[in-house]
Parts: structure tokens; sequence; C-alpha cells
């Protein structure tokens, strides 16, 4: 339980496709963004909510990669998450100064807030996993095989389908049905909760422990995903038919949706399959997908993407494969500068906080 799992390089390329994933939602998603530009019923609005479904699933993802490689590993350190947290905080006050300085612009306090905590949910949730997983990891150990298929069994309809039929019944009636949810008060909150992060960890850990022969083939596997990209997009448009309801304001993209978990499942098996030799450019590059993530909501703001979408097809995909791979190296060529800040800090931390900084379950 305490050696730690080798990277697999067709895993990282799969993190990297999640990473451009989050880069397309945040596209379509902000105030100037994709979904404001384009017209109701063209085919520009078409390509963005194709985008939109293939790209949903990547927050899961990532939490089902983790699932996947932690949850053989029961030793926690504390400087792990205190680096993440502290890489949030770095480039929220490099944002703020950037605004000054080039932009003209003054930032308050709430703006430093927003750069923070709410833009990047996903930071904090994901600390709070990674410090409870070696719990999870332990009541799995414990578990027999259908045990396992059980508890992830039970996990799934509690906590996505259940949740997701009270979002379908409160979204067509209009009603709010206060505390009929499994996971709060509030409702799924869309999946962005610990909650949905311990199923799809858990899930992670399932399919670390499948048997590879009774894993379906690619084929299999990709027939299942494209099924479910589809029924997502109708369900998206079913949704945007309801009278006095937007198209982009569906559940059919809740992080908790079953499909959409099952679509993070069914993409992580397709490349679990992929064989790829321990590929060096694909490790380091996928090693800036947490800087991507965290900086990509401050850059898609300047893309224009509301112009591109209300304007000709081409032209618009084209855009957005340059705004995606523009990111991507942007945000990566920050996370090179960023370690060179890191590594003589970290360095020093370490040398210092040696005690009570990390357990083992």
């Amino acid at each position: 339980m305490s050696q730690r799992p080798l990277r697999e390089s067709n895993i990282e390329l799969l993190r990297i496709l999640s990473a451009c994933g989050v880069i397309m939602l945040h596209y379509n998603s902000m105030k100037n963004g994709g979904f404001a530009g384009a017209a109701d019923g063209s085919i520009n609005q078409f390509i963005l909510v194709l985008l939109e479904t293939f790209s949903i699933c990547a927050v899961n993802v990532f939490v089902l990669i983790t699932g996947y490689f932690m949850c053989k590993v029961n030793k926690r350190d504390g400087i792990k998450p205190l680096s993440l947290v502290m890489q949030v905080i770095v480039f929220a006050l490099i944002t703020v100064l950037a605004k000054r300085v080039f932009l003209h612009q003054s930032s308050s306090i709430d703006d430093l807030f927003e750069y923070i905590f709410s833009g990047n949910w996903f930071v904090y949730v994901f600390v709070a996993l990674y410090f409870i997983s070696p719990f999870i990891n332990i009541a799995w150990e414990k578990l027999d095989v259908s045990g396992r298929k059980l508890l992830i069994g039970i996990s799934f309809v509690l906590f996505s389908v259940y949740p997701t039929v009270i979002d379908i019944l409160k979204y067509w009636s209009g009603r709010q049905l206060a505390g009929s949810s499994t996971i709060g008060i509030d409702g799924a909150q869309a999946g962005y909760t610990i909650v949905n992060f311990a199923l799809v960890y858990l899930i992670g850990a399932g399919i670390r422990d499948m048997d590879e022969k009774h894993v379906p083939t690619v084929g299999h596997l990709l027939f299942w995903y494209i099924l479910s990209i589809l029924v997502t997009v109708a369900w998206s448009y079913a949704d945007g038919i309801r009278a006095g309801k937007n198209i982009y304001d569906t559940i059919a993209w809740n992080y908790n949706n079953p499909l959409i978990i099952s679509q993070a499942a069914l993409l992580f098996m397709m490349f679990r399959k992929i064989k790829i030799t321990n590929n060096r450019i694909i490790n380091a590059i996928a090693g800036g997908t947490f800087t991507v993530y965290i900086l990509n909501l401050r850059l898609v703001g300047f893309l224009d993407a509301k112009r591109f979408a209300g304007g000709d097809t081409p032209l618009l995909i084209l855009h957005i494969i340059g705004s995606i791979i523009g990111i991507y190296v942007f945000s990566y060529i920050c996370y090179i500068l960023y370690l060179f800040i890191k590594r003589p800090i970290y360095k020093m931390i370490s040398e210092k906080w040696y005690r009570n900084r990390r357990f083992t379950v």
C-alpha cells in the first residue's frame, strides 16, 4: 500500500485532453463566451452544445484518475495540498497585479476572493478528498468483490441517479422540493460536492480492481460513449424546449448526472487500453494540467468568443482550436516559471516542516 504507482502516459494523455475540455467549458460559459453569441437553432449553437457535452465529464475524469491511482496508496503528505492552494493564491495575486499594471484596472478584495475561492472550488473539494481518501481505501480493502460492487451500486443510485431524478422533477415542475435530495437540503448542487467526488473516486478504485479480461473492447466502450453523448445532447435540447428555459440551463450537464459520470468511466477505460510506452513529453505536458485549470478562467475572457460564435462556422472552429492550444501553451509556460519559484521555497518548507506533516492509515 505504500508504493507509489508509476505514471502511465496513456492516462497522462487523457489528463491533458481533460484540461482542454475544461478550457472548452469556460470558453462557452463566460459572460462573453460562445453560448452568449450563438443564435438559437444555428449550426454554431449545435457545435458548441456538442463540444460542451464532450467536455463536461472533464472534472469527473480528473477525480476518477485520482481514485484509480490513489486507492492503493494510504500515505498522505500535507505539503501536496498546501502546494496546490499556494499555486492558486500566487496566480490570483499575479492576476490582480497584471490587471492593474497592464489593463489599468483596479481589483477589490471581492475580486481577489473570487480568484482564490469560487473560481477554484475544485481545488478545495479535491483537498478534502485527498485527506479522507485513505479511510475510504481502508473500507474498500475490507470488502470482497461483491461488497465493492454493492457499495458502488448503492452509492451510484443514492448520489447520482436519485438526485438527478429529483433535479428533473424540480426542473420540469418548477417546484423547489427542498430537502428531498440525498445529498443536501439544496439538492445535488450540480455535482459540485465532495459527495460526487467520493462517488467518482470509488468508481476509479473499482476500475483499478477490474480484471482486464472483463473490460469491454475499445469498440464496445466507444459505442456506449457515443450513445451517451448523443442522449446528453438530446437531453440538453429537450430541456431548452421547456418554456421559459434557456438551452444551456440544463441538468443534462450536471457533474452528478449518471450519463456524465458514465462518460468519464467509459473514456478512462478506453484510454486505459491504449498502450503508450513511458513518454516523457506527454508526462511533462500533463504536469501543467493543474495550472491550466486555475489559469484558463482568467484567460478565456480575452478570447471574444461571443463574436466568433455569432460569425462564420469555419472561423468559430479555428478560433476554438487556437484558443484551447494557446491557453494551454501559455498556462504551461506559467507552470514552468512557477516551478523555478516553487522549488527552493518548498524545499525550505519541507526541511522546516517535517513533524506532523505526513500520516499513514
